[in-house]
């Protein structure tokens, strides 16, 4: 899968030299965290916006999960008679001075689950448009068809830049 991103102001200006992180899932649903066959910090990356505001990389295409219900959600799933899964989805974290950091999903837009996410986190602006190509790769460098690709804008409010306190030093 082929990510090219922008990151605008609330005008549509770029934001050149904005940070961003990205996480994703597996094609089989599994965090590296999760998983001991993946390498770690596997489907990880950080990036600069360049003057366009824009990055751009090459990954897998990431996979739904289920959460946890070995507790009291899963006994409150079972009692509402729902199931466990999320949606596909694109983590973002963007840090830029001048503007709140950005924490944002980028969900698959024909994952099977949007409609009924267990976390209630889908919105239409959080859909991105991932598009199956069957022609090669135009860089001709990358393997076969099909693959994917998502183009998508994050767009940042202007304020104060503050980075989550991880909970674990």
């Amino acid at each position: 899968m082929y990510v090219d991103a922008t990151v605008v102001d609330p005008h549509g200006t770029p934001v050149a030299g904005a940070e961003v992180d990205i996480w994703h899932s597996s094609p089989v649903g599994l965090y590296e965290n999760q998983d001991p066959d993946q390498a770690p910090m596997n489907l990880r990356g950080k990036f600069t916006t360049d003057d366009n505001g824009r990055f751009w990389f090459r990954t897998v295409r990431m996979a739904g999960y289920p959460i946890p219900t070995d507790a009291v959600v899963g006994r409150l799933l079972k009692a509402q008679n729902r199931h466990p899964y999320r949606p596909a989805h694109l983590h973002a974290l963007v840090f830029k001075e001048g503007f709140k950091t950005l924490i944002s999903q980028v969900y698959c837009d024909d994952d099977p689950h949007l409609e009924s996410d267990v976390q209630f986190g889908v919105t239409r602006a959080l859909m991105g448009d991932f598009r199956r190509r069957e022609e090669p790769h135009p860089s001709g460098a990358h393997g076969d068809a099909p693959w994917y690709s998502l183009a998508y804008t994050f767009h940042m409010e202007e304020g104060k830049a503050e980075l989550p306190q991880p909970p674990i030093d």
